[in-house]
């Protein structure tokens, strides 16, 4: 029992190691960004069997995104091509200045040098992005996607097919408009959107919106059959 002193100390020790751990950590994530190399980044292979060469860090937060996870942020589990890098920065700010409120979980990407990133089945040449799926409160107020390790950092949310979990609802609408964003910002650093898995029955919900209807050929990218595992809270997309 937390009132009980046993209770009591392990509480105090939990916050204690909380506190020393989180600028540790933040100053690790930061450092790696610092240490980004300058050179061109070079993707080989496939995002099913690849490697990475030069890779960029995804920084912790910035206008419109933060990280899912400062430790995974530390450990090196947030590394891109550097062009996936710069165009997933330009989308966040394009979408910060049309609703502010609204900030993007960045989810897990890849490591520093590619290759296997376990659980993933993909992930591996730097071209590779998982990002959770913008959530509205019941009111229709922005929030963050909650992140928290005990929810696997995220990845554990279970949301109906409707797109509801508790007082959240996933919000078509801005996940269709920050696609197109996207899709605009990868074009002009000489990238394209090859694949966007989400789970198969938000394919139609995500349509049916204002900007989910002028998607275009954008709207052929998305998955239609189930992945390995159910993209329900977060959305992947594979660059080429």
């Amino acid at each position: 029992m937390i009132g009980s002193p046993r209770g009591k100390l392990a509480a105090l020790t939990i916050v204690t190691v909380a506190a020393i751990a989180f600028p540790a950590l933040l100053a690790a994530a930061w450092l790696r960004v610092a240490l980004d190399s300058s050179v061109p980044s070079i993707s080989r292979g496939t995002v099913n069997s690849g490697s990475l060469e030069h890779a960029r860090m995804i920084p912790p937060w910035g206008p419109g995104f933060s990280t899912y996870s400062l430790l995974g942020s530390a450990l090196g589990r947030q590394y891109v091509h550097a062009n996936v890098r710069d165009t997933l920065i330009a989308a966040f700010a394009a979408h910060h200045t049309s609703e502010p409120e609204r900030v993007f979980a960045t989810g897990e990407t890849g490591l520093p040098g590619g290759g296997r990133i376990r659980p993933h089945r993909s992930h591996e040449n730097g071209m590779s992005v998982d990002i959770f799926m913008p959530v509205d409160a019941k009111n229709g107020t922005p929030r963050r996607m909650p992140t928290w390790p005990w929810t696997k950092f995220g990845y554990a949310l279970e949301f109906d097919t409707t797109g509801n979990l508790g007082v959240l609802h996933i919000d078509f609408e801005a996940l269709a408009r920050f696609l197109r964003e996207v899709d605009t910002e990868a074009r002009a650093r000489g990238l394209r959107i090859e694949r966007i898995i989400v789970t198969p029955e938000y394919v139609p919900l995500l349509l049916e919106t204002a900007s989910g209807r002028n998607l275009g050929e954008l709207a052929t990218r998305l998955t239609r059959k189930p992945a390995w595992v159910r993209h329900d809270e977060h959305f992947h997309i594979d660059f080429a």
